[in-house]
């Protein structure tokens, strides 16, 4: 993926969030290790586009007021209705030091138990990890190739993270994906019904 840059202003102490918000700016803040902390101001819509790229495991070049800052998103808040964001932390990443951030899974290839109609329960959608800024990656590869019946279950130490690289900070053993058999529908047989019915009208009938 390509270097992603994104534009901020720094905004003062005495600007009213809603009235930041009503113009279609995101307030934020910058902070890191030994870093003084800014608080910022971003277009929304330039902050929709740039999330959807970067996510939490990509490095974002923050360009404020023309002094770029390596970062990576760290916590943000939405509009449950519009999606909008309403605020954001950007963590300031230092090359050498370790950060603490998401990496997504993609699930890739195509299941042997699917294909003889079992259904899949993905549970986790990433996987929180402690590494250096170079290993960061977009994504962490689940194979569902491994998945051949009913039953059978892919978890994190199956995924084959290199953890030299990465301090894993999930369980292990956390079960990222699983196949599992549909429940049946059960058609209760009315045939008996019918008939105690039908010897019922019987008897009236005499």
């Amino acid at each position: 993926m390509k270097d992603l840059v994104l534009n901020a202003q720094e905004r003062k102490n005495d600007e009213k969030l809603s009235e930041i918000r009503a113009s279609k700016m995101v307030p934020g803040v910058v902070y890191g290790k030994n870093k003084e902390n800014i608080i910022i101001k971003i277009d929304n819509s330039d902050l929709i586009k740039t999330y959807r790229l970067a996510g939490e495991s990509h490095i974002i070049s923050l360009n404020v007021d023309g002094k770029s800052i390596e970062v990576l998103v760290h916590q943000f808040q939405k509009d449950p209705i519009t999606g909008d964001f309403l605020h954001i932390d950007f963590y300031a990443i230092t090359r050498g030091e370790k950060v603490t951030t998401k990496i997504a899974l993609s699930f890739v290839g195509s299941s042997a138990a699917v294909r003889d109609g079992a259904l899949l329960d993905e549970q986790i959608k990433e996987i929180e990890v402690k590494t250096l800024p170079r290993n960061l990656v977009d994504f962490f590869e689940v194979d569902l190739g491994r998945l051949e019946k009913v039953g059978d279950i892919i978890r994190i130490s199956d995924l084959g993270i290199d953890t030299e690289k990465y301090d894993i900070i999930n369980s292990l053993d956390d079960v990222v994906v699983l196949a599992f058999e549909p429940k049946k529908e059960v058609i209760e047989d009315s045939a008996p019904v019918a008939e105690e019915n039908a010897e019922t009208n019987a008897e009236e009938g005499k």
